[in-house]
């Protein structure tokens, strides 16, 4: 669908802005639907709201960063949350928290086992190549969830998670 291409256009309209600026209007995806938009914040802290009649996404960035994961997953203890994107509809629900942690990779990996084997989610999914490991699972109801983490050059991991739940 075009909907998705008004994205860049409110990522550019958030850069532009300055700090707690808000800039929201309305847009038509060209199949007849509508929906709106909403930016405040700046190039390094922002948070962008996009709705419409299929659900809402919200992308945020620096201080404005959500820490919320889906099925309660936690966020590991002193990780810095860098950027964050989460969408819902009537039906699903889904985000991705992208984290920099002062820690080892097989640290974060066995934080991350442990808090998936407490949700009930079976890990079904082990890769480590390089720099980087992932571990990937899916729970009984239909939830998933892929964690990839990666050695920073500065320092410590950068570290994704994605996760999501539909009927």
């Amino acid at each position: 669908m075009n909907k998705l291409l008004i994205l860049p256009l409110v990522l550019i309209t958030a850069a532009c802005g300055g700090n707690d600026e808000v800039a929201s209007g309305t847009f038509d995806d060209g199949d007849g639907n509508e929906g709106s938009y909403s930016v405040r914040g700046d190039d390094e802290n922002s948070e962008t709201v996009i709705k419409s009649d299929e659900g809402e996404v919200r992308i945020s960035t620096g201080s404005k960063a959500s820490a919320d994961l889906p099925m309660g997953i936690a966020i590991y203890p002193d990780a810095d949350v860098q950027s964050s994107i989460s969408g819902l509809d009537g039906q699903s629900s889904g985000a991705m928290v992208v984290l920099k942690i002062d820690a080892g990779q097989n640290d974060v990996i066995d934080f991350y086992r442990a808090q998936l084997k407490s949700k009930g989610i079976d890990i079904k999914t082990e890769v480590k190549a390089g720099d980087m490991q992932m571990i990937g699972g899916e729970g009984k109801n239909g939830e998933g969830v892929n964690i990839s983490v990666t050695t920073d050059p500065s320092g410590g991991v950068n570290a994704m998670i994605i996760g999501g739940s539909g009927k």
